[in-house]
């Protein structure tokens, strides 16, 4: 059986994936048959061969739950199934579940620094009364 899966790349830490089309039998890293794009998790970046995914699509093939997310962000599973596709630009962005409780708690330290950005306000009104010339009263 075919699947379309990720092909991890990389330095530890730093993911980068390629979407590859390849049997089910194999390593995770092992010999594709096609690569089809590239994932970067990182920088939040994923690139694609349309036709080519349409294509084993059509032949098929599998694909594995995250990659199946990916092709359905692109709107490429529309676009198979015959509908009008639509790209969503901030779906690799939003937050994951197990980031919004490290935001949750920064949310509080970022709050309890707004008060200290209110003496900043009084600044212009000192340098207006600095003009070069000494003020006469």
């Amino acid at each position: 059986m075919v699947k379309l899966r990720l092909k991890r790349m990389g330095r530890r830490k730093r993911p980068f994936y390629r979407i590859v089309a390849t049997t089910d039998n194999l390593p995770r890293s092992g010999h594709s048959l096609q690569e089809l794009g590239t994932y970067d998790p990182v920088h939040a970046r994923f690139e694609v061969d349309e036709e080519a995914a349409v294509d084993w699509l059509k032949k098929g093939a599998q694909m594995t739950p995250t990659v199946h997310d990916l092709l359905r962000s692109k709107g490429i599973l529309a676009r198979w199934r015959g509908f009008e596709g639509v790209d969503r630009e901030g779906a690799l962005t939003t937050d994951k579940p197990k980031r919004r409780k490290k935001l949750g708690a920064a949310a509080p330290a970022e709050a309890e620094e707004a008060p200290e950005a209110a003496p900043v306000e009084e600044a212009p009104e000192a340098a207006s009364s600095e003009g070069g010339e000494p003020a006469e009263e």
